[in-house]
């Protein structure tokens, strides 16, 4: 199995977030059949695609905020690493509280993402790197040498497609940076098995 860990936001900010950026679309009476897309110049190939919604929105069941990768697992390891995750994350001392506010895109190259921010209070996002941090050298010693730099304080909550103008960008950047949802108190990050889903909920504490 591909086990992968990752903080599960609400199911309720996730929801309202892919409201947000459905209410930014334009009705289809005004949208624009000559547009051009962020990444070139309208070509037969990206007709249809222009001609659809501006954005790919990530069903609100798959947006997670990554931890790490521990790649493909046997069985017997993954019981082994379950427990040992387990094991480092009940000596932490502190269960963080974050709120989404803000947001960014095509924060690296080759990224197609748009993405929300958390923010907290910096003893809040200390916090959340030190659990990130704690997964991390909790399953070294059993043989998982993972990126520490994989956790970043935002996840992704659409793709942009060929159809994405920079006007459409520009209009659900300043939505995001307007929006701030309620705080939720990170006291379980999940452990998810691509293709399957949940495999393990991890406690903080």
């Amino acid at each position: 199995m591909h086990l992968h860990a990752a903080f599960v936001p609400p199911r309720s900010l996730r929801d309202a977030l892919a409201t947000l950026l459905a209410a930014q679309e334009p009705p289809p009476a005004e949208a624009d059949p000559g547009r051009r897309g962020l990444f070139g110049r309208r070509t037969a190939e990206t007709a249809a695609a222009t001609n659809g919604p501006m954005l790919d929105v990530i069903d609100p069941e798959r947006v997670v905020l990554p931890i790490t990768d521990f790649g493909y697992v046997a069985s017997g390891d993954a019981r082994r690493l379950g427990d040992a995750l387990d094991s480092v994350c009940a000596d932490l001392e502190r269960r963080p509280t974050v709120r989404v506010s803000g947001g960014a895109a095509l924060v690296d190259p080759d990224d197609r993402a748009v993405w929300a921010d958390l923010a907290a209070a910096e003893e809040d996002m200390s916090a959340m790197r030190a659990i990130a941090q704690a997964v991390v050298s909790g399953v070294q010693p059993l043989g998982f040498f993972c990126d520490r730099r994989q956790y970043r304080p935002r996840f992704p909550i659409a793709t942009i497609t060929d159809g994405t103008t920079v006007e459409h960008l520009e209009q659900v950047l300043t939505a995001l940076t307007s929006y701030t949802s309620d705080p939720w108190v990170v006291d379980e990050f999940a452990v998810l098995q691509r293709g399957a889903g949940l495999w393990r909920t991890v406690r903080v504490g």
